[in-house]
Order: C-alpha cells, then structure tokens, then sequence
C-alpha cells in the first residue's frame, strides 16, 4: 500500500434495493452495473456494459463497524495508507456535510503495477469488514470498499453500518424499496454512502444522456433511502460517490450534474473519482492493477 496526496472526489452514492422489503426490487443503480446485468443495477454505466464487472467478497463474522478500532488504526502511518495514488484536494467534505445545498467534488485514483487487491491491502478495520462482508446483490464490491477506504484516508470516516445493516420502514407506495450502500461517521455525524460507476468497455462510450439516466436514477435512490431510513440510522445527508475509468466520462459526468433538477440533487454530496489503472473496479475476472479493463 502506499501512502498518498490529497483527494477531492464527486460521490454519486448508489442505492439498492431493499432484501428485506423488496427482493425482487432494484436499487437506482449505474450505467455500468446495469450494462453488466447486476442484479443491485447500482450504476447506470454498469447497466450499459457486459458483464465484465468484478464479483463481491464473502461474508464475514467480523464486527460490524471500525468504532472502537485498535490502537493500530488509531495513530500512526498505518491510518493513512491507502491502495493507489490519490490526487487534488483532501478534506474538504466536512464543511459540505451542513450546508442544505448540493455539491459536486472531483479528484483522481491511480493504480500501478505491483499493487495489489486483497484483504491485506485494505488499510482500515471498516475496509476489511466491507471487504469481508457480501451486499445486498450485484458486482459492485470492489468499488464499495476503495470507496470507504478514501472516505477513511480523506475525511477519517468510520465506518458504521454496511448495506444490510442499515434500518428502514417499508415503503408506503409502489416504488422501489432503495437502500444506501454503507453508513459512516465523519466529523461526528451520520451520512449515507451510495457509490456507483459510469462505465462502458472500449470502445464503447457513454453518451451525455446515459449518464444523466444514471446519476438521476441513482439520486432518486437516495431521496428515497432517506425518507425510509429509521431514526437510529437516519443521517444528515448522503455522499453519491462516483467512479469513472477515463476521461470523457469524467468530462461527461461534469457537464450533466448543472442539468440535473434542484429537487433530485438536494443536498446530496457528489463526488466523483477518475480511475486510472484501476480496471478491477469495473470488469471481472479482475485485471492486474496497473491495467484497464479488456476492450470487447
């Protein structure tokens, strides 16, 4: 693992939908997912693409969050380690966290040669729990985990509830049962984290309205996580974190969330993360670190 700069990333949290009200329903999942045929549809680019997606880690008796973690988190290097390179700004989330507006935040992540995915790689007692522990459907992990590891490594959030964890009250309509893809602690406050990945295997493209699909999609899932979550869990706002694997989905990201209805984006936090060589996000059987993801 390597030791990093400064991050700024655009979260486009993702949804999912509810296993224990709705199994059958979907989340406001991503192009990607979605392309891929995940069954949690958890980004709309990953609805768009084969699928190549990476599959989820095995559940774990481990404890549920990263409270109360040993001393070896608790100071020292090892709490600010993190797999790849991060770049741009680094911090500045709290501040977001009590404002009643939207935000869009964007940074970057790179991979190289040599690095590796797996659990001793994970840098933080949250990040093995996540990586140890099963969703609620689809092939989404990978990116779930690298998601909280920079919220810890950025923002030193804790991580307090994984997907299933998380409590809601049925829905009172015929939509679908959304739910929020993990729950942290930063600064002291409750916020709810959807991650989702705008992706398409070259050479194929997402187009601006593909994009737009999936981040609306994905933010109604968190109007609607939201509205059901239970007092105990009920957060301040929600983090969309979005991954992106080359730079006209970045750009195509950018230009969309202007356009985006105040209604939908209210006051969720987007950030959105530029990957590069980090191909093991995006596509299954994982590739090398380092790489991108197989043309088809």
């Amino acid at each position: 693992m390597r030791t990093h700069a400064l991050w700024i990333a655009l979260l486009l949290a993702g949804c999912a939908a509810d296993p224990a009200t709705a199994p059958a329903q979907q989340d406001s999942g991503s192009v990607v997912d979605a392309y891929f045929g995940d069954a949690s549809d958890d980004a709309v680019g990953d609805a768009l693409a084969p699928d190549t997606s990476s599959g989820d880690a095995g559940g774990s008796d481990g404890p549920p969050s990263d409270a109360g973690a040993t001393d070896a988190w608790a100071d020292g290097a090892g709490k600010f380690d993190i797999l790849g390179t991060v770049s741009g700004g680094c911090g500045g989330l709290v501040a977001e966290l009590t404002k009643p507006t939207p935000s869009l935040q964007v940074g970057a992540l790179v991979f190289v040669a040599g690095e590796t995915y797996a659990r001793g790689s994970v840098s933080t007692p949250g990040g093995v729990t996540m990586f140890d522990t099963a969703n609620a459907g689809g092939s989404s992990g990978e990116s779930e985990v690298m998601s909280f590891e920079l919220l810890h490594y950025c923002e030193d959030a804790i991580l307090l509830k994984t997907e299933t964890q998380i409590l809601y009250t049925p829905p009172d309509d015929a939509g679908a049962s959304s739910i929020t893809d993990l729950e942290v602690e930063i600064a002291k406050m409750k916020v709810g984290v959807s991650v989702t990945r705008a992706y398409k295997p070259a050479p194929l493209t997402m187009s601006d309205a593909e994009v737009q699909t999936l981040l609306e999609k994905k933010l109604e899932g968190i109007l609607r996580s939201s509205a059901r979550v239970l007092p105990a869990d009920r957060w301040v706002k929600q983090i969309l974190h979005v991954f992106v694997a080359d730079d006209a989905a970045e750009a195509s990201v950018q230009r969309v969330v202007p356009k985006i209805g105040a209604a939908l984006r209210a006051d969720t936090i987007i950030v959105l993360t530029r990957t590069r060589g980090g191909g093991f996000l995006y596509c299954n059987p994982d590739p090398a670190l380092g790489a991108e993801c197989p043309a088809i």
